[in-house]
């Protein structure tokens, strides 16, 4: 039986195979998206095949110029009060310089 956090991590590891998002126009040519689901497909492990579901590449959304996609996403992030605690200002920049993006980064790196 494997242990209690492995199995944990193998449903992050599906979700994530499930949920796999490609934005922006470089997708725009014959055959990228028949290309790109099956290595995808290829690289995921035997195991996980097995349990997610669908792999999907969407490379021409319905609504919208796939081109205009990335910078509406920035549109729309710049506009969330929780964007508004991560910018940094000039003088902060100034001050304390590379260690600002550990301190506001949305994510631990």
């Amino acid at each position: 039986m494997k242990p209690q956090y492995g199995q944990a991590s193998d449903e992050t590891k599906r979700k994530l195979y499930s949920s796999i998002l490609v934005v922006g126009g470089g997708l725009l040519f014959h055959g990228a998206q028949d290309f790109l689901q099956h290595r995808i497909l290829n690289k995921m492990p035997p195991s996980f095949r097995r349990v997610v579901e669908n792999v999907e590449v969407i490379t021409r959304p319905k609504d919208m110029d796939p081109q205009l996609i990335p910078w509406k996403g920035g549109a729309v992030l710049a506009c969330l009060d929780t964007t508004q605690e991560m910018w940094i200002h000039q003088h902060e920049w100034q001050r304390f310089g590379v260690r600002m993006l550990r301190e506001r980064a949305a994510f631990v790196w």
